[in-house]
Parts: C-alpha cells; sequence; structure tokens
C-alpha cells in the first residue's frame, strides 16, 4: 500500500493508517457508550436507501422516542434540528456522505458512514478533552470525522455555507467552555502513553518544565483546564526578543515553521488546490485598508498541536485598528481527481487565509520604512478562537503579547506594504509543509531602506 500525505504540519500524520486506526477505535468506543441513542436516532431518520450505514449493516429498529430522548447537547441538537428540517443544510449533509463514496479510494479508508453517526460522534466530544499520543491527533477529532464528507463537492459549498458555520461556531463555543473548565483536566496527567505529562508526550515536548511556566509538584501540574495548558506561557527570559532596540529586525511573531512567501500579492486572485495564491481584499475583510497592501508581501508560518499558541508583535509601533472576523470552519481546497485525504486543513492554509476564522491587527510600526503592516492570526478547524488582548491605540514594543489561539494549533500572517524592503531569514529552509519552528519573537526578517 503507498502512502500519499494525509495530515502535514505536526498536526496530523502523513501515513493514512494512523488516523484510520484512531478514527475506527474512536467509532467503536462511541458506538459501544451511545449504543441506544445511535439506535434511536437511526430508527427516528434512516439512511436513504441509497446511503450506508456503519460497516453497511441496517440500522437497528427502535419503536418508540423522539430526537428530545436522545439527550444531545443543545448545539448539536440545533444542528441536528437543522438537518432534519433545512432543505438546504439537509441535502449538503445527505449529498457529502453519499458522494464520499464514489471516490475509488473511499472504500479502502476509515469514514463516518453517514451523518447520524457524526452527529452522535460529536455530541459525544463535547464532554472529551483531547488525550495525547503520537499520530498528533491531538486538537481536531471534528476535522477527523468530517475528513471525507468535507472533501466533497457537497462538503465545499456546505461548510462555505453561514447557516452551516453558525451551526458550528455554537458547536465549537460550546466545547470550548468545557475544556476551559476543570472537568477538562482528565488529560493533564502522566499516564505513560495518553497523558500530557507522560512518557510519549515529554518526549516531543522536551525541557517542558525548564521552558513554561508550571507547578510540576501540584495536581495537574498547577494548570485548571485544558485550554489553560494549552496557553501556556514561557517562563521569562527563555524566548528572548531579537534586537529590541533595531527597528529594522523583525521579529517572529508565533512558535512558528514557515509556509510560503508571496510577493507582488494582488487585490484579488484565484485560489486552487495546488496553488494557494492570496486575495489581500478577501484576507482583510473588505477593508478600506486593504488597497495599502496590494502589490505587496505575505508571509506565513504554521504552528503544530504541541506548540506555543501566543502572539507577539513583530515591530514595535502603536496598534491601529483590530477585527475578529467570522469564517468557516472546516472549508478546505480538494482536487476532486485526487483523495479525499488531499483536502486537509494544513495544505489549505492559504485558502484558509481567505474564508477561516481570524484576528486581524493592523500595527503602526515605529520603523517608517516598514509603515502600517498587518499581522493576521487564522483559526483552523477546531481551533476558531482568535483572542485579541491589545486595543487600539496602544503602543507595543517588539516581542509585547497582541493575542493568542485557544484549543488548538493554527497558522499566521504578516502582511507588509509594496516598497518594504523585506528579507525573510527561514534558517536555510524552503518555506513548505515540512519546515521546523523558528522560535517566536526571534529574527524573521531584516526590513532595508527603500530604494
Amino acid at each position: 500500500m503507498s502512502f500519499r500525505p494525509y495530515r502535514v504540519g505536526q498536526w496530523i500524520p502523513s501515513d493514512l493508517k494512523f488516523p484510520d486506526k484512531w478514527l475506527a477505535n474512536f467509532i467503536t468506543e462511541v458506538q459501544i457508550k451511545y449504543k441506544d441513542k445511535l439506535a434511536l436516532l437511526m430508527a427516528l431518520h434512516p439512511p436513504a436507501e441509497d446511503e450506508e450505514t456503519a460497516d453497511g449493516e441496517t440500522p437497528p429498529i427502535v419503536a418508540h422516542g423522539t430526537e428530545e430522548d436522545l439527550g444531545l447537547h443543545p448545539p448539536v441538537q440545533e444542528l441536528l434540528k437543522a438537518i432534519i428540517s433545512d432543505p438546504e443544510i439537509n441535502m449538503f449533509f445527505h449529498q457529502m456522505f453519499w458522494q464520499q463514496y464514489k471516490n475509488p479510494d473511499g472504500s479502502k479508508r476509515t469514514r463516518i458512514p453517514c451523518w447520524q453517526l457524526m452527529i452522535i460522534l460529536i455530541d459525544y466530544i463535547m464532554t472529551t478533552a483531547p488525550e495525547y499520543n503520537k499520530t498528533s491527533l491531538v486538537g481536531l477529532p471534528i476535522n477527523v470525522i468530517l475528513n471525507w464528507p468535507m472533501a466533497t463537492t457537497a462538503g465545499f459549498s456546505a461548510f462555505l455555507n453561514d447557516k452551516v458555520n453558525r451551526l458550528f461556531k455554537s458547536i465549537l463555543n460550546y466545547w470550548g467552555k468545557f475544556l476551559s473548565s476543570s472537568a477538562s483536566c482528565h488529560v493533564l496527567t502522566d499516564d505513560p502513553r495518553h497523558g500530557w505529562f507522560g512518557e510519549d508526550a515529554m518526549q516531543t515536548m522536551p525541557n517542558f518544565v525548564q521552558e513554561f511556566k508550571c507547578k510540576p509538584n501540584e495536581k495537574h501540574y498547577g494548570f485548571t483546564s485544558w485550554d489553560d495548558f494549552f496557553t501556556r506561557e514561557f517562563r521569562d527570559g527563555i524566548r528572548p526578543v531579537a534586537s529590541p532596540e533595531d527597528d529594522s529586525i523583525v521579529a517572529n511573531a508565533c512558535e512558528s515553521a514557515p509556509y510560503q512567501i508571496s510577493t507582488a500579492v494582488k487585490k484579488r486572485d484565484f485560489f486552487w488546490a495546488k496553488h494557494q495564491r492570496y486575495s489581500l481584499d478577501f484576507i482583510l475583510n473588505m477593508s478600506n485598508l486593504a488597497k495599502q497592501f496590494h502589490g505587496g508581501t505575505v508571509y506565513q508560518a504554521y504552528l503544530s498541536a504541541t506548540s506555543y499558541h501566543r502572539w507577539h508583535s513583530p515591530v514595535s509601533g502603536t496598534i491601529y485598528k483590530t477585527e475578529l472576523v467570522d469564517g468557516s470552519y472546516y472549508s478546505a481546497t480538494h482536487d476532486i481527481q485526487d483523495s479525499p485525504a488531499s483536502a486537509n486543513i494544513c495544505m489549505s492554509q492559504g485558502y484558509l487565509a481567505q474564508v477561516a476564522a481570524r484576528g486581524i491587527i493592523y500595527i503602526q510600526a515605529d520603523n517608517p520604512h516598514i509603515g502600517l503592516m498587518c499581522f493576521v492570526s487564522l483559526g483552523m478547524s477546531e481551533v476558531s478562537s482568535n483572542e485579541i488582548t491589545i486595543e487600539e491605540k496602544d503602543k507595543v514594543k517588539k516581542g509585547d503579547q497582541l493575542g493568542m489561539f485557544h484549543y488548538g494549533g493554527s497558522t499566521h500572517l504578516l502582511i507588509f506594504r509594496p516598497g518594504v524592503n523585506i528579507e525573510f531569514d527561514t534558517r536555510g529552509q524552503t518555506p513548505g509543509l515540512h519546515t521546523e519552528n523558528i522560535h517566536v519573537k526571534s529574527k524573521i526578517a531584516t526590513v532595508h531602506p527603500s530604494t
């Protein structure tokens, strides 16, 4: 069997057998624990004659019950209601789960067979926190559930639909409340395989105690929730600011790996699966300020699941404007001739800059050779929460905190106006999907006087 990229960027492994195994085990676990719920839902709303059910079996028949008897979490109940009652959403979800079987590679892979099972799986996730495991499937369980259906034509349309995105925003916000509660600490243990302080996890986060603020002698290392752990801070002095008094040096805004550098970026451009171009008007939410960046430079880099997830100012200056933009959560580009596995979030990072939930921060740099620049945080999949922690007119020094991602990893952009003579330092790496992290606050670029 040949293995093609599945999820890269240190988020989900390139080898198909790992997510397949994870998903198969997850389906089995939920089918056992939620057997009655699944049976009732399948009886109330059986798949159409041309749809398949789990393992091709006939759904079990239950005589009595209503949707209320399922006891679903409120936002999942709302999704179910929409699939049942909204003709457009009903068509999306029936078609995406049906279309996933039409790809010749689909029969070989583990996938969610129908939207009814999807509902029960998502409901189960609402009160669970991500365990650690070596496959890197640590923060994107819903993304794995939707991997195949979201790669279909119907899925591509569905996850650009405003109504669908509002439903999933409610689901993710609801899950986020759990991940911010003490109940989510159940995975912050020293269990060798699945605990975040266990042997396997510490191999991927060496020097954790020395680098991060924590209390290893206390329960859960002193963290009060999964999100508290996820948004952990470096100890003082661990990530010094590059050349703090030299405004020609641009600091790395996130602990991140270079993905792409684009110059002469257009106001509008086409974006396809294999050509991740940028459209500045869309990225900047049709702001009047976007025209200042037409023809400029975009640097993009991604964060890994086990990385540091706070953002820091790349330059010294004044916060000119901030904006939070609601966007799509599970839209990804795909090549219909390829496996739906190619519709992955990391491979779609350029495309996501236009459509994902994002935070936009304009900074008027003190260096006149930079002038107005822009930092954009892009929430990918479950990582929908972009928190901006500064306000307009605030003065910031290079390296000061701007905000943070919650609940998962993501990607970010630095955008510079045309005429800014900038030279990036990617530490000898060619930007792409297999680069290594560059330390936050370290040098990422040098700005020279304009010629």
